[in-house]
């Protein structure tokens, strides 16, 4: 459950927003955001799970089969015998399976297990090229030689020659290679948002960003404007509305049973603190002063409760455990740590408002969010008034 609750906070998901909406709301996230634009050559073919694992490289639909891709040192990584000799290379290894030598009647290789170092040179000449690291070695794996998909985009002397499409890694999961690099976050393909988290592998079902959930269906497209498989309202930006599920939800066959909604909803805070194992404390300099938007617990594992008034959202999050809960990556120009109570705080905002605040005390970790900002003294006494 530990690890189901922080992958939920880490991997931050939009579901079903208009292209304009959903890309404005994401301005702020551009680090870790990218937009694919149609100049892009994409894969026709949006991730399902079907018998079918392809990559594209040189125009070439090459089938990789069960084996899939590896992700190594944050590279894709792709059988080298499979995707050489499907390029016209001849490829011959050494009988300690240490040196694999290409050869395509234009250009040659030798490609060294362990050694992050690539070169080329012609077939026909004399002379190559100076050794070029490319982040990850070639590696051994179940008796098949991987290298990172970008050697050939280095090969070709072309950053396209890999395109851009969804594969499987041997995990049966689903990545997005972009022209051979992992993608990670938000990405707009084919006028779809999809999200893959840190270690590139594309998400479903609820995920959090900025304070907000967001659903992101069995195919990996973000939800909008609809009801959810389990009863959520999801706004036309893909936002759930905060509101309890408006139907009950039975099991079906046309029902993804392997999806969990993971956030619980409940009138009280004491009606919350039934459905946890550790004690909830909340802001005292909040009360009377805001509104309470929602009251919820996420896996049963994360107390969240949003606070409103006419300036603003107060989002206060707290959990077992050191993590940062806080659900937003965002680089900020503004980042302060502070001592408070024997506690290091870390604030994160811009233009002189504190957006994020993020600490942990007592093995329990917090974290506050304000979607338009906060002075530092104002969001340091809301922090004292929860020890």
């Amino acid at each position: 459950m530990k690890k189901l609750m922080i992958g939920l906070l880490t991997a931050v998901t939009i579901m079903g927003m208009s292209v304009s909406v959903f890309a404005a709301d994401l301005e702020t996230q551009k680090s870790k955001s990218e937009v694919i634009e149609d100049a892009f050559l994409i894969s026709n073919y949006a991730p399902k799970d079907v018998d079918i694992n392809k990559v594209v490289i040189c125009g070439k639909n090459i089938e990789l089969g069960k084996n899939g891709v590896l992700i190594y040192k944050g590279k894709i990584m792709v059988p080298l015998t499979t995707t050489a000799e499907s390029l016209g290379f001849k490829v011959e290894a050494d009988k300690d399976n240490k040196i694999v030598s290409l050869d395509n009647g234009e250009i040659k290789t030798n490609v060294y297990i362990g050694t992050d170092g690539y070169y080329y040179s012609s077939s026909n000449a004399i002379g190559l090229t100076m050794m070029h690291e490319l982040g990850a070695e070639p590696i051994m794996d179940n008796n098949t030689i991987y290298v990172p998909i970008n050697m050939y985009n280095f090969l070709f002397n072309d950053e396209k020659t890999v395109e851009s499409f969804f594969v499987r890694n041997k995990d049966g999961q689903w990545i997005y290679s972009l022209n051979g690099e992992l993608s990670e976050g938000w990405k707009l393909i084919n006028n779809k948002w999809y999200f893959m988290n840190n270690n590139g592998i594309m998400q479903r079902g609820w995920i959090p960003t900025n304070g907000n959930w967001y659903y992101l269906l069995n195919n990996g497209e973000m939800a909008a404007s609809t009801v959810t498989p389990d009863g959520f309202k999801v706004d036309q930006s893909g936002k759930w509305d905060g509101n309890p599920a408006s139907i009950l939800v039975t099991q079906t066959a046309n029902v993804n049973n392997d999806i969990i909604n993971p956030i619980e909803g409940f009138d009280t805070i004491d009606e919350a603190q039934k459905a946890l194992k550790f004690k909830v404390t909340v802001p005292k300099e909040l009360l009377g002063k805001y509104n309470i938007k929602y009251i919820n617990t996420i896996s049963r594992n994360l107390f969240q409760i949003c606070y409103i008034n006419k300036q603003s959202d107060i989002l206060f999050r707290m959990a077992q455990g050191t993590e940062d809960i806080s659900g937003d990556y965002n680089n900020y120009k503004t980042n302060n740590i502070v001592d408070i109570n024997g506690s290091k705080v870390k604030l994160k905002g811009d233009d002189k408002l504190i957006k994020v605040a993020v600490w942990s005390a007592n093995n329990m970790s917090y974290s506050i969010l304000v979607t338009d900002g906060m002075k530092q003294d104002d969001i340091i006494n809301i922090i004292k008034s929860t020890f």
